[in-house]
């Protein structure tokens, strides 16, 4: 007994005759019959009996319709969704705070201008907490900053990203181009958490200079660090992306390290044994094709 023998079922109660089952199913009277005959010998019962030229359901009929037709409608569904999964489906997208903050919505609202009816969910965290649910398979495909080390994991790099050191207007080091890298070793330090990208791309940069960073502030929000270093509370190392408008409004003020050049890049990265769909595919391609944004 499969789908099929139920199908049939369906349309013979419907109907209430084999051959315009058949005709609505495509299948011939002898077919048509075939299957309702294997129906009730795999159920030891008689779904349909003779009445004249016609036939009639029994009680079984009646109880089993219930259920078939309830079947029915949820197995068509589910063909429906899968045979349109690349339009109908769900994305798990993750992101590290940096990216999830200045690039992906950008390239969602892109995305759902072409894949109207695809769900698209996201998560916003750190590098090393992203990284572990592609490794638990709670995400289909990321985008973080920094290194990422697991050997199953696969990176892609799509976008090139400059960290800025930053402080406030009235501070010694504002818009200066020739800080020395021991001058940082007596400035208040306001950086991102540890788990960061951002914070352990700054730290590996300036521990290969011989300074270590021991932050006085740390916070998962890059607007809280640029409005206390706006403060005068210190100085912070941030993607210029996220702190661009503070710069322009004059509210922080940048400078430069000498022999430091604060690059790093942005990778999308999945699990190696992931199934990547079309419609994810297309996600990842559309990222990579607007990586100036």
């Amino acid at each position: 007994m499969n789908i099929k023998h139920i199908r049939v079922f369906v349309a013979v109660y419907d109907e209430g005759s084999v051959t315009a089952a058949g005709k609505k199913l495509g299948l011939t009277q002898p077919a048509t019959s075939l299957a309702i005959r294997e129906l009730e010998e795999y159920y030891n019962t008689k779904f349909f009996e003779r009445d004249g030229r016609s036939i009639r359901p029994t009680d079984a009929a009646t109880e089993l319709y219930k259920e078939a037709a309830r079947l029915i409608s949820l197995y068509d569904e589910m063909d429906d969704k899968m045979k349109n999964w690349n339009e109908k489906g769900v994305i798990k997208i993750g992101s590290s705070i940096s990216i999830g903050s200045c690039i992906l919505p950008k390239l969602v609202i892109k995305y759902k201008r072409i894949h109207k009816d695809l769900t698209i969910k996201v998560v916003v965290d750190n590098s090393d907490v992203i990284q572990d649910m592609i490794i638990q398979n709670k995400l289909d495909f990321a985008f973080v900053e920094g290194d990422v080390n697991h050997e199953g994991i696969i990176k892609e790099v799509f976008m090139d990203d400059e960290l800025v050191p930053i402080c406030g207007r009235f501070h010694k080091f504002a818009d200066r181009d020739d800080v020395k890298v021991s001058e940082l070793n007596t400035e208040s330090f306001l950086m991102r958490e540890k788990e960061s990208g951002t914070r352990q791309q700054a730290e590996s940069h300036l521990a290969a200079k011989g300074v270590k960073i021991d932050p006085i502030w740390e916070s998962t929000s890059t607007a809280a660090l640029s409005n206390a270093v706006a403060a005068g509370l210190g100085v912070s190392i941030l993607p210029l992306r996220m702190v661009e408008d503070s710069i322009k409004t004059n509210k922080i003020k940048t400078f430069h390290i000498k022999g430091i050049k604060l690059t790093r890049k942005y990778s999308i990265v999945y699990h190696k044994n992931k199934f990547l769909s079309e419609s994810m595919k297309d996600f990842i391609d559309l990222a990579k094709k607007e990586s100036n944004i």
